[in-house]
């Protein structure tokens, strides 16, 4: 699995990656629907702009091997493209899921710290 995962550091900053997987493995959607439910991680999509920059992610995830597209033509409006998750994405969600446990345990030792100091 080249290009991602582990050795890009604890910290990484695309943690969307993750978010944006865990929700099409869960369920098969199109963007839209991906912006809507990225809300339960605090991520809020307003505007053209950080919609392109979602559009660049579900691209990105795509040249890497992680999500394959399909066209929902079923609705009498315009196609939409549906976006699955692959085996290699679910090892991706795996590593995600250490490195968020690691950070995580970081995260618990910073706040037990602050809070000997609060007393």
């Amino acid at each position: 699995m080249p290009g991602y995962g582990r050795g890009q550091g604890r910290f990484r900053r695309g943690w969307i990656e993750s978010f944006v997987l865990l929700i099409i493995a869960e369920q098969p959607a199109h963007g839209y629907e991906i912006a809507n439910k990225l809300s339960d991680f605090g991520v809020i999509l307003n505007g053209i702009g950080q919609m392109g920059n979602l559009y660049r992610t579900l691209a990105k995830l795509e040249d890497m091997g992680l999500v394959v597209t399909d066209w929902d033509t079923t609705d009498s409006g315009p196609s939409k493209k549906i976006y699955r998750i692959t085996e290699d994405g679910i090892s991706f969600l795996r590593n995600s899921k250490e490195e968020f446990e690691e950070f995580k345990k970081i995260i618990d030792v910073f706040i037990q710290r602050v809070s000997k100091i609060e007393k």
